[in-house]
């Protein structure tokens, strides 16, 4: 089965591969990797695999594809070109993605190489997975725990699945700077040795100490739904259930003025992702990018569904158009890649037509079945992508 992230890594990964224009300057905080980087105009993949060496690069990449984590658009050979750029109206640039640029203007070339390979290989994530509690808060001072928690609690009757077994996890930026909790992910879910886990916690753990890097939201600018179940690595399969919610998401909206719906949007699309794991909702005719872009605009609706509907979160239009900014801002224009989500104005006008099935039904208090909106979303799915350049 495929999982799927819902706030594509991409937004990270465009933000610190923006700076990579030309020669770059030697890593002085890796000398003593198995591999240290070196001055040298070979992609930031290459140097990431540099880093960290082939085995953990490729046992962790393997993994994130698998389950789904994960995205790399950009990062590794483009894929066939399933979807035109030409036909569609797409800046790669959002406020969203500007806002991430802003937060890393005075790290250094060895920071943005280290954010890079944690966020490749997701490591802020599989931390919080294995070495976080579920009450531990959401927000650097908890300020969206309120919010969240809530959100998940009113989700779970909304939806006719099985969702009791679904945990919720916090992933805070600072888990980068928690040796114990690195050291234990190298051993568990990347399965290294206890002297290669002991090297990379002790390199990480040391550079996200920095002031600068220790809450830095973006380390933590995701947000994701998990499921291990049916996986060949026993650690992952062992795993529960989840939703990872991420700081950084959640201050990224805050700062962009939308932190009155963002925590329910997101929470609301990742609960979507697990409606679609029980209903198997993953397989379609498509492929490649087309079919990843269905998995998550189909989320996308799940989510703006349950936000609008009076037995919902009973949003009226005003507050519509502030969570359609959300979806709209997390949108992304990498046409050829396994892990594009939607441009923002796809993403925007599935936000916007989830409101008008609620707000159409001839019964305003009925739920209708996950499935139901799933057939009605793929129906409606070819005009919703449509090409719309002038």
């Amino acid at each position: 089965m495929n999982k799927h992230l819902a706030w594509p890594i991409a937004i990270a990964a465009v933000t610190l591969t923006a700076f990579v224009g030309g020669p770059a300057q030697a890593a002085t905080t890796l000398d003593a990797a198995p591999a240290a980087a070196t001055a040298t105009t070979e992609s930031l993949a290459d140097q990431a695999r540099r880093l960290v060496g082939s085995e953990v690069f490729d046992a962790a990449t393997a993994a994130n594809e698998r389950l789904g984590v994960h995205e790399v658009p950009a990062l590794q050979a483009a894929v066939l070109r399933a979807i035109d750029p030409s036909q569609y109206e797409c800046s790669p640039s959002t406020a969203l993605s500007d806002w991430a640029a802003a937060t890393i203007t005075d790290w250094t070339f060895d920071d943005k190489l280290n954010a890079f390979v944690a966020l490749l290989l997701n490591i802020p994530g599989y931390a919080s997975m294995v070495d976080t509690t579920p009450d531990a808060g959401y927000g650097l001072n908890g300020e969206f725990t309120t919010a969240v928690t809530h959100t998940f609690r009113d989700l779970r009757p909304f939806w006719d699945i099985r969702s009791a077994d679904i945990q919720l996890r916090p992933m805070h930026s600072a888990i980068m700077a928690d040796r114990d909790a690195l050291y234990l992910t190298f051993r568990t879910v990347l399965h290294r040795n206890e002297v290669d886990s002991a090297y990379f916690a002790d390199l990480f753990s040391t550079w996200a100490s920095q002031p600068k890097i220790r809450n830095n939201p973006l380390l933590s600018l995701n947000a994701y739904a998990f499921t291990g179940a049916g996986d060949p690595d026993p650690a992952l399969a062992a795993l529960p259930d989840m939703i990872v919610m991420g700081d950084g998401i959640l201050q990224a909206h805050q700062a962009l003025g939308l932190g009155d719906v963002a925590p329910q949007a997101i929470m609301a699309h990742e609960f979507g992702h697990h409606v679609q794991y029980e209903d198997n909702l993953f397989d379609s005719p498509l492929t490649g990018p087309e079919a990843t872009r269905r998995i998550e605009l189909m989320a996308d609706a799940f989510g703006s569904y349950y936000l609008a509907h009076s037995r919902g979160a009973s949003m009226q239009w005003k507050r519509v158009q502030l969570f359609n900014k959300v979806f709209y801002g997390i949108g992304d224009c990498d046409f050829a890649s396994d892990g594009h989500h939607g441009t923002p104005n796809q993403r925007a006008r599935t936000a916007t037509w989830a409101y008008g099935l609620v707000t159409s039904a001839p019964n305003q208090g009925h739920i209708l079945p996950s499935l139901t909106v799933a057939a009605r979303f793929d129906a409606k799915l070819p005009e919703l992508v449509a090409p719309d350049a002038n």
